[in-house]
């Protein structure tokens, strides 16, 4: 049943417009920059929409711009097992710390807690004097690391809080039915934890995928290093003043970003699952 309208319902609304417009602003100006001609983006006056649609700046980049595939390949690359090890780390410790009992397990919990509250840049000297010694510099696995590192504490709290609401019967059941204790994780808790697996799974591919100063600083070379980083490069590459090029860049850059969100964002709103769990 339909709420009905009210007038604060519909500031809420016209509020929510208005601050979706804003941060879609941004993004549309540089999609529609990356299809202009030269000829409109250099105009005098001001043009929103591109009057003729070009692609001619997209072929430039893939084509013309050879660093681009390399840096786009890196960060897949480097965002698939950063992402990986995330969620599955997460899976096996949030489950942990919500379902067993162990020694010390407040202590670490509130170790977590403070790591939380630490900003990222502290942790950036002390594992590049690590990543140095260990001779990781400058390689996939160097950034892969930390990146797992980084995210890991909020990922542990967000699946933690999943597996506390999952009714302990269920599990209960399953070792009724004969289950062993990774058989109760994997096929009986970790499907019914799906909707916090893919928020895991979307902070952890945006954190990694535009990262910067982690990349910046742990690699040197293009054979490691991330769009983040390599746009800068490209930049110079396609002259600092071709806004095309450097729109085209962007945009494909963003792709791989909409993509995991939506495909994703159904997790965020499943309801019933727990409840259907439960009936059967």
């Amino acid at each position: 049943m339909k709420a009905p309208f009210s007038l604060a319902r519909g500031i809420i609304f016209l509020l929510l417009l208005t601050l979706s417009f804003l941060f879609l602003v941004p993004f549309l100006w540089t999609l529609f920059t990356s299809l202009k001609t030269n000829q409109e983006i250099y105009s005098s006056q001001i043009i929103i929409l591109p009057t003729v649609v070009t692609l001619e700046h997209y072929v430039k980049v893939l084509t013309q711009m050879k660093e681009f595939v390399n840096f786009f390949w890196n960060t897949v690359s480097i965002t698939f097992w950063s992402v990986a090890g995330t969620v599955l780390l997460s899976a096996m410790m949030g489950y942990a710390f919500g379902k067993l009992d162990f020694f010390g397990k407040k202590i670490y919990l509130m170790f977590i807690m403070i790591i939380l509250t630490l900003p990222y840049a502290i942790y950036l000297i002390p594992i590049y004097i690590m990543e140095n010694r260990a001779g990781l510099v400058d390689s996939h696995l160097g950034l892969i690391l930390p990146y797992i590192a980084i995210n890991l504490p909020m990922s542990i709290f967000v699946m933690r809080g999943i597996f506390i609401n999952i009714p302990n019967e269920i599990a209960e059941s399953a070792w009724i039915d004969g289950c062993n204790f990774y058989q109760v994780w994997s096929k009986v808790m970790l499907p019914l934890s799906r909707p916090g697996l893919a928020v895991v799974l979307i902070f952890a591919f945006i954190n990694v995928w535009g990262e910067f100063m982690f990349a910046r600083t742990l690699t040197s070379s293009p054979a490691a290093q991330t769009l983040a980083v390599g746009i800068t490069f490209l930049r110079d590459e396609a002259a600092s003043w071709q806004y095309g090029t450097l729109c085209a860049v962007i945009t494909l850059t963003l792709i791989p970003l909409l993509i995991v969100f939506l495909s994703m964002q159904n997790y965020f709103i499943e309801k019933g699952l727990m409840e259907g769990a439960l009936k059967g």
